[in-house]
Formats: structure tokens, C-alpha cells, sequence
């Protein structure tokens, strides 16, 4: 049964092999170096034609077509799913070639070319040939941990002091492979075939294919005729003998030898010469570079998009935007093309389809900016640039007819090797041109703009874009590695920034977004007085109001009792704000109605307020009197008795002084109670009138009496009556005693105010009345009588302040 299905499965490979031969296919030469070997190889692949790469090695792989290619290229795409037949064939060896009719230095590996100092270059510089070279380079530099940064030092060093080349097919020394050094001799070459001592690499060439491929004999004989060494390590006779330091990668090798050789080409350009340090250096860079560009400008056109008041305007700026888009994404495809044919060359045409409508769509927005949207007719019709456009695309891509703006050998290394024509400084003198119509229109229309960075950074992108496109025309070194159309595209968007900015093309930030959503009553008009932005529900502003405004705008213009236009001048126009009065009219309305109903409440609590006056005015002196009467009562009620007494007093000269005195006591201290209620004080120079009246009525009764005031300033009205009462009775004692003479002195002492008296007899019998006592309590103060040896004395003492010491 086992044999039965073995037999069936080769039965089944057998026909599909002769089903493909008998389909036919395409012989792929996918890498440089494997064409001589695909040549040799199409007369014993029968069915299969040759036919140059149109895509990836993988991509020819999975349409079925056979490829030729390195083992380093054909077992990492097959470990991955890509292809599943490999057919190895040939080899190739990583050796030096020297030139022994210019140089006889003594060359044996790569160590010795550090000491020679002569010149050293690549034959070739494409991606898997310089993939090729490191790896030889790295595996021959140290054979144990082989390195990308031994080999990208080494070659440094040799560019540095020898000097070192990619693609520098003419230096005395060569890092090839050697079939490539072996066919060189054979066309007449004098190259010495060195395998480096140090080590090297032999890479295996053959066919990756999807199918199996059936072969006819004879192809090892053909292939050493053809002078390409066989994989299994036969060689034609001009090769070296000695072979035995290259070394073949197995099948374990292949992971590694990618990781160290994975981006060689831009590690060769920016740590060996030092160049593309700031752009892109490969084939990778160059794809992500121009997506993120692209991504880039689409971001910024959405917010050029929104920030455009004019619909015209906005769609130029998107035209411009697309424009930079689609020639880098023109860019990219060319990128993606493998063979450098005639689509390569279109693509490289296509540059100038969209290079050159840039300063035309520029001119026509610096030509629309001063008409009002909407307007059809334009004073410059666009139609002269337009047509001058269309014959600068037409005679560039038609320059393979007539070589007048490129000049190149149409089957040599056109692409880095050209020259100018005179088509291709008529186009640009054209495109010059435009653009500087452009930019001084935008100036000139821009020139109420105050801002000197208004007007400086536009001048400053365009002058760094003329600087950099006569720089790459010169093919100077920083200006010519870099990429054009990048580099273009990006001074464009940052000019054309700085002109938004600047103000030279009107711009908003949502303002009809604004407009439209503001409560308040606003509205912008331009220059000429035409409406630009309004809120809803606004009142149009007619010619002769805007006139008006415009005479005035800082006064306030009333167009009728409701409306009040306050205008401030703004860029090119002017702002209006229509205030509404209607609301503060009517609060006007009803506040005069609430200040009537007011003063008339006034009126009724006026007249109320001046009744309950005279009411508390009359309760006030009721309760006065009252209270003066309760004040006098007991004074009163002791004169009526002593008045009563008169009569039958035994000495009524005496009696009769005592009542006038005690009249006098009365009437003082009515005269004191009311200075009290009215809060005033009482000067010193009074209050010694009212202390000598009561000596003078002492006197007529028969007393021997001297009071002096040494007081000068004004006394507190309950102090000064304190003095008078302590007076009064300390005099009545002294009449009823006949205690004369009496002496009495009022000075101030500190902060205490002092009464003392002298009397002629001992006042210890004598009680002073409750009211005085309670009084002189109440201020603070006492009153001492003291025993003076040879007399007596009786002292007030009670504080300066008065009530506030109390």
C-alpha cells in the first residue's frame, strides 16, 4: 500500500513538473550578477523564456515564474511561505580583484588593504550585491562573532585614508565576485583573482520556484564553459586555486547573516561617507518618508480646510493640497518600479505635471483674493498660465522625441546621469516666474498687514525654496542626496503656513461656527462696508449707517429708542455690535414706577416718622421731668420744711442764708441733670462760678468760708455734679455745726480729681447723703476723712474720666 501511494505521489510531481514545462513560464533574473547565469541556464529549462523583473522576487515567484536569484535571497523567502523548490547550481565568491597594470602592491585579504593605501571600490551598488559584500566583509573580519559594525569601520577607514567607492568600477582594487573578475579577464582584463585570507563568503546561485523544475543535462559543463563556477565547488581554470578560507552559509546561518547585512546600502551612505544624514538613504526610508508626508499634508489640509472663510479659496488650497499628494504618491510608484525602463522614466516626467501647477494654482488664489465670492469674471483671465502649463507638461513628457529639457543616453544610467536642456530652463523661468507674480500680489494686496513676520517668513520659505531648487540644479552634495520632491513638497506647506499666518489670504478659526451659535448681536463688514459675518437674527446695517459709524467709531450711533451700534475697527473692516435697548427701556419703565410708588411710601412714613417724633418727644420730656422730679424730691421736701420752720427759728438771718443756699443747690442741679442728658461737659471756670455762689450764701449766714478751683480743664458732667453735692453738704455741715472757717480746694492730681475741705471742727459726727455716697461709688472715688493732728480734713478723690473710668 506504501509503495502504491509513493508511487502515485511522484506520478503526480511528474506531471505537474511537465504540465509547467509544457504551459511554459518566465526565467526571472531577480538579482544583479545572475544574468550571465540565467542565460546560460534558459537552453535546459525548456518552455521558459527570459524576461526582466517587473516586480519582487517574491511577487515573481507566486505568478509561477522561475527566478534566479542567491541562496540569501531564495532560503529566507522559502523559510517564509515563498516558494517551495530551490535548485542551486552556481556559486559566487566575494574576492578582491586587483588591477596589476596600475598597482603591484602586495594584496593577500582585507587586512592588507588598510596598509596599501590605494583606492578601493565596489563593482556594483545595488542592495543584495552590497548585502553581499558586508556580510563577506563581516564573516571574513572575525570568523566567530562577525559583525555590521567591524565591516562599516573597516570601509570608514579605507574612505578615509585610501579612499573607497560604491560603484567604483575604476579604482585599482575591487570588492567583487570573482566569475565577475574571471569574465573581466576574459575580455581582456589584467586583474588578479585574490580570495582573502581572513575569509570570505561563497554565495550559492540557482532557481526558486513554486513548481518543480524538470532540467536538461549537460548544464555543469555549460556552466564552467561559461566560466561560472559549479555549487559543488568545481571551477574553471582562471580561477584561484585556493579556496580554502570562503566559507558557505548554512542553513542556520541565514537568520544571522540577514541581521547583520539588513540595511547596508544606508548604513554604507550615512557611516561610511557620511552622506544622506538628513533625508532618506534607502528604499525603505524613501516609501515610509513619502507616506508620512503624504499622511502629513492631508492632516494639514483638513485644518487649512476649516480654518477658510471663502469657498474659492478653500477649494484652491485643496487643489494645491492634492497636488502635493499626488507627486509623492507619483514618487512612490516610482520607487516601487525594479527596472530603471520607459514607465520609470514616465514617472520621472510626471514630476513636472504636478511641480509646475503649484506656482499656476498659486497665481490664481493670489488673483481671486480680491473679488468677491462668487464673481465670475477675473480682470487677468487664468487662461495665459494655463496654456504656458499645458506646453511645459507637453514638452517635458515628451522629451524622449527631442532630449531639449533632459539630456541622457537613453540605454546608459540615465537616471543620476543627465544634463539640462534649454526646454528645461524655458519651463523653469516660466514656473519662476508664476510663482513670483504670485507672492507680490499676495504682498501687494497684503499690505495694510503691520507685522514685519507678516510679510518676512513667506519672503524667507520662497527664498530657502529658490536657494535649495538652484542648489539641486548645481548638483550641489548636501542639495542633490536629498529628495527633491520631499523637500519641495515641505517648504511648500511651511510657505504656504507662513502666508495663512501672515495674513496675506484671510483665514478664520470657526467664525461661522461662531457667528451663527453667539447670542450676542454681532456683525463684520469689510472695507467697502459689505456685510462678511453676522449673527442670526441681526439687522442689516444699510451704506449710510456704515458711513456714518465709520466717521465716528468711537461714539456710539443710536438708530432708533431699541437699537444702540457701538463699531471698532478690526483688519480691513470693521466690527459692529448692535446693542438692544428694549430690555433696559422697559427696566427704566419699571424702576421710574417703582421710584414713584416709593417717594409716595416716603411721604406716608415721613408724615408718620414726624408724628411718632412728637410722641416720643413728649413721652421723652415726660419721663425727663419725671425723673427730675424723683431727682428733687427729696430737696424740695427738706426746703418746704425748713420754709415751714422759718417762722420759729431762733435765728432766722441764719436760717433764711441756709434756704437761699439750698435754693441756689437746687437750681444748679437742675441746671447740671439737663447738661447730662445732653451728653456735654462742663468747664472749669462754670463750675468755680457755681462754688463761689455757694461760699457767697455761706457768707450770709455767718461762715467763714474760701473754695478755690485749681481745675482748668473741662470736667465730665457727673463728675463736676459729684464736686457740687459734696460741696453743697460739706457747706451745710459746716452751718449747722458752726464748724467755721472753711477752707476747700479742687485740683487735679494724676488721674484723679481731688476736692478737699478744712473745717474748723471735727467732721466725724457728719454723714454725707446715700445719693452723694452711691454717686461717688458709682464713679470710682471715695471720700476720706482724715485726722491732721491740730485739725481735720475731708477729701474727695474720684476719677478724671468720669464715666468711663466707672
Amino acid at each position: 500500500m506504501k509503495k502504491r501511494c509513493s508511487f502515485l505521489m511522484l506520478l503526480c510531481l511528474l506531471l505537474t513538473g511537465c504540465s509547467a514545462a509544457a504551459s511554459g513560464g518566465h526565467l526571472i533574473s531577480a538579482s544583479e550578477g545572475s544574468g550571465a547565469y540565467s542565460e546560460v541556464l534558459l537552453p535546459f529549462l525548456p518552455g521558459y523564456t527570459l524576461q526582466e523583473a517587473e516586480d519582487t522576487l517574491y511577487a515573481e515567484v507566486s505568478r509561477g515564474n522561475a527566478v534566479a536569484c542567491f541562496d540569501v535571497q531564495a532560503v529566507p523567502a522559502m523559510a517564509r511561505g515563498v516558494g517551495r523548490y530551490w535548485y542551486p547550481h552556481a556559486s559566487a565568491t566575494v574576492v578582491l580583484a586587483v588591477d596589476r597594470t596600475r598597482t603591484d602592491a602586495v594584496i593577500t585579504g582585507w587586512n592588507s588593504l588598510r596598509e596599501s593605501g590605494i583606492p578601493v571600490g565596489m563593482s556594483s551598488f545595488s542592495v543584495i550585491r552590497n548585502m553581499m559584500a558586508m556580510g563577506a566583509l563581516s564573516y571574513g573580519l572575525d570568523r566567530k562573532e562577525p559583525t555590521k559594525r567591524d565591516a562599516l569601520d573597516f570601509l570608514e577607514y579605507l574612505c578615509r585614508n585610501g579612499g573607497f567607492e560604491l560603484d567604483g568600477s575604476d579604482a585599482p582594487i575591487l570588492i567583487c565576485l570573482d566569475c565577475e573578475a574571471a569574465a573581466w579577464n576574459r575580455s581582456g582584463g589584467t586583474y588578479e583573482i585574490i580570495v582573502p585570507i581572513e575569509g570570505t563568503l561563497s554565495y550559492r546561485m540557482g532557481l526558486l520556484s513554486d513548481v518543480p523544475l524538470t532540467l536538461e543535462p549537460g548544464l555543469d559543463e555549460a556552466l564552467l564553459a561559461a566560466g561560472l563556477p559549479l555549487a559543488g565547488g568545481e571551477r574553471p581554470a582562471d580561477f584561484p586555486d585556493d579556496y580554502r578560507s570562503a566559507r558557505t552559509l548554512g542553513e542556520e546561518d541565514y537568520d544571522r547573516f540577514l541581521a547583520i547585512t539588513r540595511d547596508s546600502s544606508r548604513d554604507l551612505r550615512r557611516q561610511v561617507f557620511h552622506t544622506r544624514l538628513y533625508t532618506t538613504a534607502d528604499l525603505r526610508e524613501h516609501i515610509l518618508s513619502a507616506l508620512l508626508i503624504v499622511v502629513a499634508i492631508l492632516l494639514w489640509k483638513g485644518t487649512v480646510s476649516h480654518r477658510m472663510i471663502r469657498r474659492d479659496v478653500r477649494r484652491v488650497v485643496i487643489v494645491m493640497s492634492w497636488l502635493m499628494v499626488g507627486w509623492l504618491l507619483l514618487r512612490l510608484l516610482k520607487y516601487q518600479l525594479l527596472s530603471e525602463g520607459t514607465l520609470c522614466r514616465l514617472c520621472w516626467y510626471g514630476y513636472y505635471l504636478f511641480q509646475l501647477a503649484l506656482p499656476v494654482a498659486l497665481l490664481y488664489l493670489a488673483e481671486i483674493l480680491d473679488r468677491e465670492e462668487g464673481e465670475k469674471r477675473l480682470l487677468r483671465p487664468p487662461w495665459p498660465p494655463l496654456v504656458v502649463y499645458a506646453l511645459s507638461v507637453l514638452l517635458v513628457m515628451t522629451n524622449d522625441f527631442h532630449q531639449m529639457v533632459f539630456r541622457f543616453t537613453p540605454g546608459g544610467n540615465w537616471v543620476s546621469d543627465y544634463h539640462y536642456g534649454p526646454g528645461y530652463w524655458i519651463v523653469m523661468a516660466f514656473s519662476l516666474l508664476f510663482l513670483i507674480s504670485a507672492l507680490w500680489n499676495l504682498l501687494r494686496k497684503g499690505y495694510r498687514i503691520h507685522s514685519w513676520r507678516g510679510r518676512i517668513l513667506p519672503l524667507l520659505f520662497c527664498g530657502v525654496l529658490l536657494v535649495y531648487l538652484a542648489a539641486y540644479i548645481k548638483r550641489v552634495p548636501l542639495a542633490w542626496e536629498s529628495d527633491l520632491t520631499v523637500n519641495i513638497c515641505i517648504l511648500s506647506v511651511l510657505f504656504f503656513e507662513a502666508v495663512l499666518h501672515g495674513g496675506l489670504i484671510p483665514v478664520n478659526i470657526q467664525y461661522q461656527r461662531l457667528f451663527t451659535s453667539a447670542p450676542i448681536r454681532l456683525t463684520l463688514l469689510d472695507e467697502n462696508g459689505r456685510t462678511v459675518l453676522s449673527s442670526p437674527g441681526v439687522r442689516p446695517i444699510s451704506h449710510s449707517v456704515w458711513q456714518r459709524l465709520r466717521t465716528d467709531m468711537h461714539q456710539p450711533l443710536l438708530r432708533d429708542r431699541d437699537t444702540l451700534f457701538h463699531a471698532v475697527p478690526v483688519r480691513s473692516g470693521m466690527a459692529v455690535w448692535q446693542e438692544d435697548l428694549s430690555q433696559i427701556n422697559r427696566l427704566r419703565r419699571e424702576i421710574q414706577d417703582v421710584q414713584a410708588r416709593l417717594e409716595a411710601a416716603n411721604t406716608l412714613l415721613r408724615d408718620e416718622g414726624e408724628v411718632k417724633k412728637r410722641l416720643l418727644t413728649a413721652e421723652a420730656n415726660r419721663a425727663l421731668f419725671e425723673q427730675l422730679d424723683r431727682d428733687m424730691e427729696r430737696r424740695v421736701t427738706s426746703l418746704a420744711h425748713l420754709i415751714e420752720t422759718l417762722p420759729e427759728a431762733e435765728h432766722p438771718r441764719t436760717l433764711t442764708a441756709y434756704i437761699t443756699l439750698c435754693l441756689c443747690h437746687i437750681k444748679r442741679r437742675c441746671n447740671l441733670f439737663f447738661l447730662a442728658r445732653q451728653g456735654e461737659s462742663l468747664p472749669s471756670e462754670e463750675l468755680g462760678m457755681y462754688l463761689d455762689e455757694l461760699a457767697e450764701l455761706a457768707r450770709y449766714g455767718g461762715l467763714k468760708i474760701l473754695i478755690r478751683c485749681g481745675q482748668t480743664d473741662a470736667l465730665e458732667i457727673r463728675s463736676a455734679a459729684v464736686c457740687y453735692d459734696f460741696a453743697f453738704e460739706t457747706i451745710s455741715w459746716t452751718l449747722q455745726e458752726e464748724a467755721s472757717p472753711l477752707m476747700g480746694y479742687l485740683e487735679a492730681e494724676g488721674a484723679q480729681l481731688v476736692f478737699r475741705f478744712l473745717p474748723g471742727g471735727d467732721p466725724g459726727r457728719w454723714q454725707f447723703s446715700r445719693e452723694l455716697t452711691d454717686a461717688v461709688a458709682a464713679l470710682g472715688g471715695q471720700i476720706i476723712c482724715k485726722d491732721l493732728d491740730d485739725a481735720f480734713g475731708i477729701c474727695l478723690s474720684v476719677p478724671l474720666g468720669g464715666d468711663a473710668c466707672g
